[in-house]
């Protein structure tokens, strides 16, 4: 399986709620998830799911990029990818949700993300990665668990840009 692991982009600090769930992309996060969009479609990459946090800027993240791919039907929100989630837990959910996938996008916040990626590559969520707003990596999986994976490419947002 080819797993593509998505930082939202970049958000606004405070939402008008104050709540953390609640804060959106900002116009810069909006035109460079746009792009990163483009960069993935020039790149031939196709989804047959994508998973997303629920809240707003992880959510609005993965609308835009599945908007370009015209795939939005393909997206689901998971919990366990939420900002008050663990690497464990959402590593856990990928295993359930992603049974009968090829290729997922997964959507979500730092430091869930980075910590994930790890525990997918070595078993421990201790490497040091760290994932930009906006970086997608890209992981080949035989199955979404701990140590089950192999890093293929971390892009952060300004290279997914220039390739737009």
């Amino acid at each position: 399986m080819e797993l593509y692991v998505m930082r939202h982009g970049v958000a606004e600090e405070v939402s008008s709620s104050g709540r953390d769930r609640d804060r959106v992309l900002t116009e810069e996060g909006i035109e460079r998830t746009r792009e990163s969009g483009k960069a993935l479609r020039k790149l031939d990459i196709e989804f047959d799911s994508i998973l997303s946090s629920p809240y707003a800027r992880a959510w609005q993240t993965a609308e835009l990029v599945a908007s370009e791919l015209n795939c939005k039907r393909l997206l689901r929100p998971v919990d366990a990818l939420g900002s008050e989630s663990t690497a464990s837990k959402a590593a856990k959910s990928l295993a359930t949700e992603t049974a009968r996938s090829a290729s997922v996008l997964v959507v979500g916040h730092e430091p869930i993300l980075s910590e994930m990626i790890s525990l997918l590559l070595s078993g421990s969520s201790n490497l040091a990665i760290a994932m930009k707003k906006g970086a997608i990596c890209k992981l080949t999986c035989v199955r979404p668990e701990p140590g089950g994976c192999r890093l293929d490419w971390l892009l952060p947002p300004k290279f997914l840009c220039r390739m737009a």
